[in-house]
């Protein structure tokens, strides 16, 4: 089970990250308009998408926490997902037309007078504060395995990147690299959209119930020394938002006990609670070896599968 100390944490990560993307947009921008940096400029602006993002993930957590029911049996959770994705694509679209207009404006305009160094301050107070907000998202994503709260903390880190980027514009800029602040302002953009684009790929393969292949081996490592006189046959691992949900096939010789077998169904499920706090559902379906006419049995009784979940 997830300690309640950080699923207490997990519920406020997210509106200490919305205030630091609140402040950040403001201090930046006012770095911007003084400095005259259009590099600056495009970094807040990224601060105020990361404040957008950041309030989806808010509304997505709520929904996502909310109980199954008969319309959706198997939870709300990957809402967050789907949260994702579209904030991920709008912000890689805004980011594409952004490129598009700075690459127009820096062949138009021509050189200008360089930033001033003064905005080398707001991109180093900023550099800090999101190296911050992104150990704390980071820590309580991991936690309680939310994909929401990972995405949002990767932001902040990326973010870290667009204002070390601003720093070397300015000074750039100001040693007589004119349309140094222009391409800076480009590469940012760039930097939203590899980063937006990865975003968008991990909410689509949340959605698709994508195969996750190093769950599923690690978890074949942990029950192997359970399954001593059966084979461990497929194991399927897949997100249910923050939630991972296991199914697998456990083989059994034919004159095997079912209260044996169902024993050690419940010592998998066991370890894998303990081991990883994060599944919260486990099917095991017993099954006799491939070949073999006889289930697994007791004395006076036959059942062709039992499936324990």
């Amino acid at each position: 089970m997830i300690a309640q100390r950080c699923v207490n944490c997990s519920k406020r990560v997210e509106w200490v990250v919305l205030g630091i993307n609140f402040g950040l947009f403001l201090l930046k921008g006012w770095f911007a308009l003084i400095s005259r940096s259009k590099s600056l400029l495009t970094d807040s602006f990224e601060s105020l998408a990361n404040l957008i993002i950041t309030v989806v993930v808010l509304v997505s957590l709520k929904m996502a926490s909310r109980m199954a029911d008969e319309k959706f049996p198997y939870g709300y959770g990957k809402v967050e997902f789907l949260a994702s994705g579209i904030v991920n694509m709008l912000l890689m679209i805004a980011a594409i037309i952004y490129v598009l207009m700075s690459f127009s404006e820096m062949l138009m305009v021509g050189p200008e007078k360089p930033p001033g160094l003064i905005a080398i301050v707001g991109a180093a107070i900023s550099i800090l504060v999101n190296y911050i907000a992104f150990g704390y998202g980071r820590c309580a994503g991991e936690k309680v395995g939310s994909s929401a709260i990972l995405a949002n903390a990767q932001i902040n880190l990326a973010d870290i990147g667009t204002s070390v980027a601003v720093i070397i514009a300015v000074i750039g800029s100001n040693l007589g690299f004119a349309q140094l602040d222009h391409i800076a302002a480009i590469v940012i953009c760039i930097l939203i959209i590899k980063v937006t684009l990865d975003g968008a790929k991990k909410a689509v393969k949340g959605l698709m119930d994508a195969s996750l292949h190093s769950e599923e081996r690690h978890i074949r490592n942990l029950i192997e020394d359970i399954v001593s006189n059966g084979h461990i046959g497929d194991i399927r691992a897949r997100l249910g938002g923050r939630s991972l949900l296991v199914d697998m096939d456990i083989f059994f010789p034919p004159n095997s006990l079912l209260g044996a077998s169902l024993e050690i169904v419940g010592n998998i499920k066991n370890m894998l609670h303990r081991k990883k706090k994060e599944i919260t559902e486990i099917s095991v379906q017993l099954l006799p070896f491939p070949g073999t006419e006889r289930p697994v049995s007791t004395a006076n009784h036959q059942a062709k599968i039992a499936k324990t979940d």
